[in-house]
């Protein structure tokens, strides 16, 4: 298989939505459902930017968008606007609501754009760090012989 062929169950999702009519069973609460799993799948996936989350708010609306985005629980939030900004101080991110309007805020262009956080793993040199201790371990064998 190739890289471009459709998955199979993206495939049968496609046929399901185009026979609507024959299935009338779900309703438009069960499409909005659907949508919304898909959504928070790609919310909480790996590598999105802003520029992914602006896209998926045009394509699935900015009401089961938001709805999806408030469903998030902290810690995804979190990740979410840590993914979108490295930069983020942890103050603005703190709780699921103020990840959501950091989210939010990046994508209305409220919020400054986000900047590449200094490379502190760089600038310190081994000089820096103390040396280890001779013997570090003070278990039960240091206990029992007092030394």
């Amino acid at each position: 298989m190739s890289d471009t062929t459709t998955p199979r169950s993206a495939v049968a999702l496609e046929s399901l939505l185009n026979q609507r009519d024959r299935f009338a069973k779900l309703g438009e609460k069960d499409f909005a459902a659907a949508t919304m799993l898909l959504a928070k799948k790609l919310m909480i996936s790996a590598g999105q930017t802003t520029d992914d989350m602006k896209h998926l708010r045009e394509t699935v609306g900015a009401d089961l968008f938001e709805t999806t985005l408030k469903s998030l629980t902290a810690h995804q939030a979190r990740q979410l606007a840590r993914r979108m900004d490295r930069s983020v101080p942890d103050l603005e991110v703190s709780t699921a609501g103020a990840a959501c309007a950091w989210i939010r805020g990046l994508m209305n262009g409220t919020n400054p754009p986000p900047t590449e956080p200094a490379k502190a793993a760089e600038d310190t040199s081994a000089d820096d760090t103390p040396p280890a201790p001779k013997n570090a371990y003070f278990g039960r064998k240091a206990f029992r012989t007092g030394g």
